[in-house]
C-alpha cells in the first residue's frame, strides 16, 4: 500500500471511531406516571430528582423536588425527571377511606401499594433504568 493510500485510511478510521463514541450518550430524563386512587381529598406529596439549570440533561447529577397539595382523588400526573434518584408519591386520605397510589418510570411495569387512609409507593431512578 503506499503511502497516498494509507493517510486516508487512518483519518477515516480514527474520525468513525469519534463518531461512534459521540452517539452512546445517555440522557438522563425519564417520563414518571404518577397516580392515586380513592374517593374524596388527598394529602398527595410527590418526589422525583430534577437538574436545575441543567437543560441538556446528560449529567447523572441531581436534586429531589417534593411537593404536597390537597387533591381530589382520582389524581394523575406526569413528570420529567431530570437525573438519577428516588421518586415517590404518597397520600393520606382526609377521612381515612381505603387509597392507592402507582408510580411507573418509562418502560418499567408500575410500583403500586393499596391502603386504608395513607398509602406510598416508591421507586429509584438509577443507571440501569430504561429510558
Amino acid at each position: 500500500m503506499t503511502m497516498s493510500r494509507l493517510i486516508p485510511m487512518v483519518t477515516l478510521v480514527a474520525v468513525g471511531g469519534g463518531l461512534l463514541a459521540g452517539c452512546g450518550n445517555k440522557s438522563y430524563t425519564y417520563e414518571v406516571a404518577l397516580q392515586v386512587t380513592g374517593q374524596g381529598s388527598a394529602e398527595v406529596t410527590i418526589e422525583y430528582p430534577t437538574q436545575p439549570g441543567n437543560s441538556d440533561n446528560k449529567k447523572p447529577d441531581s436534586t429531589p423536588k417534593k411537593t404536597t397539595t390537597i387533591e381530589t382523588l382520582p389524581f394523575h400526573q406526569k413528570v420529567l425527571a431530570a437525573g438519577l434518584g428516588h421518586v415517590s408519591v404518597s397520600a393520606k386520605s382526609a377521612d381515612g377511606k381505603p387509597v392507592g397510589c402507582a408510580v411507573t418510570i418509562e418502560k418499567d411495569s408500575p410500583i403500586t401499594r393499596d391502603g386504608k387512609g395513607t398509602v406510598q409507593c416508591d421507586a429509584d431512578i438509577t443507571e440501569s433504568t430504561d429510558n
